[in-house]
């Protein structure tokens, strides 16, 4: 392997292990800073998206942010498994494996650290471990590996159509 892309590929498994970290530090929060967090970026959601969100009282607005709050916290988790599992993948795209080997692979290592993060949470705070949502966790990492083996497949079907 040439120097440059032994560099790409350091710096492909950097950004996986920068991203750990970014999920580590997300995890580590107490409960009460998590949901904080989770509140306010609900309400912001709400007021670039919602339109007529302003328009509602403040108590409307607030019953509005805390009922949508759980499935905010939950597509949370499936993005950030999403960005996770892709990363692995392009780290590994310099390895000799076929795209499905790879994709098991980034999704093996991928629940393993959605499994850990959940023991983790144990220790934090108010936090507990859920294995629900390792399995919501594995909805983003299964998502990013299917659309990777799919474009993968679409680009071998083209060049085989285009090359014969």
């Amino acid at each position: 392997m040439s120097s440059s892309k032994r560099l790409v590929q350091i710096v492909a498994w950097l950004a996986v292990a920068a991203w750990m970290i970014f999920i580590f530090y997300m995890s580590n929060q107490v409960a009460e800073q998590s949901g904080e967090i989770s509140k306010t970026t609900t309400q912001i959601l709400f007021e670039r998206f919602f339109s007529g969100f302003d328009e509602l009282t403040e108590e409307q607005q607030t019953k509005l942010v805390l009922d949508a709050e759980y499935a905010v916290r939950k597509a949370a988790h499936i993005s950030e498994y999403f960005i996770l599992s892709a990363l692995v993948i392009t780290a590994l795209l310099f390895n000799r494996l076929n795209p499905l080997k790879r994709s098991i692979t980034a999704v093996s290592i991928s629940i393993i650290y959605a499994a850990t993060d959940e023991f983790h949470q144990l220790f934090v705070l108010g936090r507990s471990g859920k294995f629900t949502d390792v399995l919501v966790d594995s909805i983003g990492i299964i998502t990013a590996a299917a659309l990777y083996l799919l474009i993968t497949y679409i680009i071998k079907r083209r060049k085989k159509r285009n090359f014969g």
